[in-house]
């Protein structure tokens, strides 16, 4: 009986132990075995670093540090902090995860608030990921502090960043289009037109110029803006009245639904300006109303597959997911895009989709 007190002993000292281990202990090991829901321990809080700390190590050629843009690939490849590599949010993270652990990580994205970047320092967290700051102010605060960039149209950048600070003056001269930009665009072939991100598909980040929402005049990101929340989200190629009277629907429907987001971009760029900003004074229209620096050549056009042809994209989106994509509403039909927006509302959010 002694020896049987002994081994009980033992082994309720062994649970106790084990239960007292850093759940991050395993995190060190992406491949672990049966590792694939990491939970419980919250990240700690995130740490800042600045573009001119950064820019400092640079110059110094210090090796310690590993600048990641969290931007989609493509956007990556147009524009990008020297010396930094691509890992894209994405609604999970999922091991193998090809980024180093023995340097420091400096998370950047283009949103307004670092969004995409804190949410992936939690992600990257849970993994073990424990070294790592998110640089203040991201990729807009980079370039508009003009600090070296490169990719494949670099040399706009910064032109881009002057205009969107002077109050949404940029144009779609601002810089030359990637040459792959037409062969890029979704074919049209016979039958129904498509055009935008698919059901099920993630939707990144897009850049854009704020015409009359709370960041007026600037380059943002209202996909990051409203991360997770339901959002309507409505391309249009070019000013008219059917496309007023649609923004004008969109506006009522976000205001008649409490937790509904919504945004309207014109794919025609710089010259929609002024409409925009009259039919929000004319109209009371409250959703922000913004426009793609460079027209039709923009790199939004691509990374949301927007078909030129198409005279509206409408896409319902939760938890940055593609829930329903409708392409040439009109007056009579928008009531398709008012029951998925309400049958969204009613329904528990998408789990994480491809991506594509």
């Amino acid at each position: 009986m002694k020896t049987l007190a002994k081994w009980l002993a033992i082994g309720t000292l062994a649970t106790a132990l084990f239960s007292l281990t850093p759940k991050y202990a395993v995190a060190q090991d992406d491949a672990q075995p049966g590792f694939d829901d990491p939970t419980a321990m919250a990240a700690p809080p995130a740490q800042f670093i600045t573009p001119a700390d950064i820019k400092k190590m640079m110059d110094n050629h210090d090796a310690s540090f590993q600048l990641v843009d969290t931007q989609p690939e493509e956007a990556y490849a147009e524009g990008h902090i020297p010396g930094a590599i691509n890992y894209p949010w994405v609604q999970q993270v999922k091991p193998p995860i090809p980024l180093p652990r023995n340097k420091m990580l400096v998370l950047y994205c283009p949103c307004n608030h670092d969004e995409d970047s804190l949410d992936m320092y939690k992600k990257l967290a849970e993994f073990g990921y424990l070294n790592t700051k998110v640089l203040e102010g991201g990729w807009y605060k980079w370039v508009a502090l003009k600090l070296p960039v490169d990719g494949s149209d670099a040399a706009s950048a910064i032109k881009m960043a002057d205009a969107a600070a002077a109050n949404g003056s940029t144009s779609s001269e601002g810089g030359a289009a990637p040459a792959a930009t037409a062969s890029a665009q979704p074919a049209v072939a016979s039958g129904p037109l498509v055009s935008g991100r698919q059901v099920g598909a993630m939707t990144p980040s897009l850049r854009v110029i704020d015409v009359t929402g709370k960041y007026k005049g600037q380059d943002t990101c209202y996909v990051c803006e409203y991360g997770a929340a339901p959002t309507l989200i409505g391309f249009f190629n070019k000013p008219s009245d059917g496309a007023a009277d649609l923004i004008v629907k969109l506006d009522a429907l976000v205001k008649s639904q409490k937790n509904l987001k919504g945004f309207v971009v014109m794919t025609e760029g710089a010259d929609t300006k002024e409409w925009l900003e009259k039919l929000a004074a004319d109209k009371g229209i409250q959703i922000p109303l913004v426009y793609f620096a460079k027209g039709n050549l923009d790199l939004g056009m691509r990374l949301y597959k927007l078909a030129p042809a198409a005279d509206n994209t409408i896409l319902v989106n939760d938890n940055r997911q593609v829930v329903a994509n409708f392409v040439n509403i009109t007056g009579s039909t928008f009531t398709q895009v008012q029951d998925a927006a309400v049958k969204m509302l009613a329904s528990p959010p998408p789990t994480s989709g491809s991506g594509q």
